[in-house]
């Protein structure tokens, strides 16, 4: 087979077996040969040899993919929340002075369909939309009662955006600071604080939820004819319940 030159950097040193070669040419060519590189990278800053094994890389590249289905879930779980608060309250009565104006842009847009207008405003819009409402209806949304509200919404955005749009979370390094208990003295633009942060604006339960799925990701689930399941220690996240 012959390679490119990028394809070169990321076999050298790398431990890989013929077998996993053959898995290896198909994910390189449908995920990428340069998120592959960044992977092996960073795990070859933590090993203490000059090698790495295949094996690591493609259990960080699955680890990852799973926590990201996971907050996908959790995120979208949200989303539903809010917009379904807004709608089920004021579905009949539309003209509302507290709109902001992404939210009246929509509605004039759609003929005053609450519904269709919601489904049009992106989560940022909505995120203040719904700390815009009055006390009654806004506390349905189940906002934590914290001081950094204002920042912990925006970092709990960035999560989001990074979430939908796909990003390698364990490399990504555009999350917002927030300010939650259990990481970095209480303030952290890390990926687990910002799993904290989007953890404190669920409801109690679903919440203690989020974070048993998390803490799953990490479990071998290999079929047989996938590569080993050989996850490296440093990248593992915990939530602690």
């Amino acid at each position: 087979m012959t390679m490119t030159k990028r394809e070169e950097v990321f076999y050298k040193n790398l431990i890989i077996s013929d077998e996993d070669k053959i898995r290896a040419e198909k994910s390189l060519k449908s995920k990428g040969v340069e998120k592959h590189i960044l992977i092996k990278e960073r795990l070859l800053n933590w090993s203490t040899s000059e090698s790495i094994e295949y094996e690591k890389v493609a259990s960080t590249y699955r680890y990852d993919k799973r926590i990201r289905y996971t907050l996908f879930k959790y995120i979208s779980y949200l989303e539903e929340l809010y917009r379904a608060v807004i709608l089920d309250n004021y579905v009949v009565d539309v003209r509302q002075k507290f709109w902001i104006k992404d939210l009246r842009e929509q509605l004039k847009a759609y003929s005053n369909n609450l519904n269709d207008a919601l489904e049009h405003i992106d989560f940022s819009a909505l995120l203040i939309q719904c700390q815009r409402l009055p006390k009654e209806v806004k506390a349905l949304c189940g906002f934590p009662k914290i001081k950094h509200l204002n920042d912990d919404s925006i970092a709990l955005k960035e999560l989001r955006n990074a979430v939908m749009h796909n990003k390698f979370l364990l490399l990504y390094r555009g999350y917002d600071i927030c300010y939650v208990d259990g990481v970095d003295d209480g303030k952290s633009a890390s990926l687990k604080a910002n799993i904290l942060n989007l953890i404190q604006f669920l409801p109690p339960e679903v919440g203690e939820q989020c974070a048993k799925d998390i803490n799953v990701c990490n479990e071998d689930r290999n079929e047989e004819d996938e590569t080993k399941w050989d996850l490296p220690s440093q990248i593992v996240i915990t939530i602690d319940a």
